[in-house]
């Protein structure tokens, strides 16, 4: 009998811890809002700024969320306080460099024409060695190849190789690009992926006609059919190898 109390203490669900549920749903939906009303920017590039609002948001949330003795106001006012202020001031970002420069701070060059510039390195506390990661991080074997080095804001590094350094492209050879990277499938064993067609934005009509061009009646004699970002169409007749136009 005392093993059965135990269970159904156990199992036991008070109100308050659904009401603690429900203000954890409310303040994660709140705190994904923030977020988006924020932008992108503050979370594919976190500057100072953008990281102190995010610990500031993350903290004014966490302790509401889990104590119900806090009113439910508590949590939800410094949430929308700092919400307001930073989408504030991303406004007077966009509109002021020298604010700019204040709150998200300012890119250092760390390598010029392939020499150091150590006081750089002194002022941003980067050591040689960090230096060296955040080359072999962008495929830097030797120092000698960079023409710039810069720590971003973010505290990302950027780098500009020598003019002999950059990698040879299609269009350095003479060459033509052969077709697109990304094939969409359209007809598969005579049948319309109809889906794929319109992420292509174009017709069925317009797609029969394409294969008529390339001598094929009927959509029912196609094995497979795929069209790629550059409006290349690729088919293969049932029985037949895949032409390319």
């Amino acid at each position: 009998m005392w093993e059965a109390l135990q269970n159904d203490q156990i199992i036991n669900v008070h109100l308050s811890d659904l009401y603690l549920l429900f203000r954890a749903l409310i303040f994660f939906a709140l705190s994904l809002v923030a977020i988006r009303i924020m932008g992108k920017r503050t979370i594919a590039q976190l500057s100072p700024f953008d990281l102190i609002t995010l610990i500031i948001i993350g903290a004014a949330v966490a302790i509401p969320m889990e104590d119900e003795k806090i009113p439910f106001i508590h949590g939800f006012i410094p949430l929308a306080s700092i919400t307001i202020i930073n989408y504030l001031l991303h406004l007077l970002i966009l509109k002021n460099r020298k604010i700019e420069n204040f709150l998200q701070g300012t890119p250092s060059v760390l390598v010029e024409n392939g020499e150091v510039i150590v006081k750089n390195l002194r002022k941003e506390r980067v050591t040689l060695a960090d230096l060296a990661v955040l080359l072999r991080e962008k495929n830097v074997r030797n120092i000698n190849q960079v023409q710039e080095a810069t720590l971003e804001p973010n505290g990302r590094l950027s780098v500009v190789l020598k003019e002999v350094e950059e990698p040879v492209t299609r269009k350095d050879l003479g060459l033509t690009p052969s077709g697109g990277l990304f094939p969409v499938l359209v007809i598969e064993n005579g049948e319309v992926v109809y889906d794929n067609l319109a992420k292509s934005r174009i017709s069925v009509a317009q797609l029969v006609t394409e294969i008529q061009k390339r001598g094929v009646e009927r959509l029912q004699d196609v094995a497979r059919a795929t069209l790629d970002e550059t409006g290349n169409l690729t088919v293969c007749k049932k029985g037949e190898k895949i032409t390319r136009t």
